[in-house]
């Protein structure tokens, strides 16, 4: 869920991949981040169609098997359309955000999503950042819409990954060191492409996440927003 810069060509970590220099979330990291903040808000969309976890769920316990890489839960598969920011008490700067901002938030995007269409997306291969490795997203740009959509909300704050530089994406696992990479990287090339059925995203979920609770914390729905129904 990191708002880390990551380059708007997703083909250009994977082309130089031998010599990438990774941003590991080490478990130092987690106990810091818990500490610093807890209410975290993100708009996402959460993949819970049980044919798509099963067939992740064989890839992610292989991804266990590398010292290098802890693997998301299947369960907290998602697509991070837009980082926004913590709540605080008192906010100060565009990455803090009020109870009464998140309130405001919630409803200026329902009025933002009120008329999107669903759609159908794939992933058809693994790629990685510095501090992830994922499934790549095919969706035709529709993320890409979402986020400048959402991004054009007054007071939305508009990071790095935003906009041009917006790269869908499915994270699987989160990089803790740099000590076996090299043989991650020789099971991802050697399985790059991936045999998972398409999918629909018909619906959004502006969360809350517990940044206080782990690696992978769990997140309270403040609102979803149901995509509209194609007409194809």
């Amino acid at each position: 869920m990191s708002d880390t810069a990551v380059a708007s060509d997703e083909a250009e970590f994977w082309e130089r991949r031998h010599e990438l220099v990774l941003s590991p979330t080490t478990a130092e990291d987690v106990e810091r981040r818990s500490t610093e903040s807890a209410r975290h808000l993100v708009l996402l969309a959460h993949i819970t169609d049980e044919a798509i976890i099963r067939c992740f769920e064989s890839i992610v316990a292989d991804l266990d098997e590398f010292d290098c890489i802890v693997p998301i839960p299947v369960r907290d598969l998602h697509i991070t359309v837009k980082v926004f920011g913590n709540v605080v008490e008192e906010p100060d700067g565009n990455a803090e955000f009020s109870q009464q901002d998140e309130k405001e938030l919630a409803t200026s995007l329902r009025s933002a999503l009120g008329a999107v269409p669903s759609f159908p997306v794939r992933f058809p291969r693994f790629n990685l950042f510095p501090s992830v490795v994922y499934a790549e997203v095919t969706d035709d740009g529709r993320f890409s819409q979402l986020n400048q959509r959402v991004c054009a909300i007054p007071d939305v704050p508009v990071w790095d990954r935003d906009g041009d530089g917006f790269i869908p994406h499915l994270t699987l696992g989160e990089f803790t060191q740099r000590d076996g990479y090299e043989q991650l990287l020789q099971y991802l090339e050697d399985n790059r492409s991936l045999d998972i059925p398409p999918t629909t995203i018909s619906e959004l979920e502006f969360v809350a996440l517990d940044l206080s609770n782990g690696r992978f914390p769990p997140y309270e729905t403040i609102e979803t927003y149901s995509l509209a129904r194609r007409s194809d």
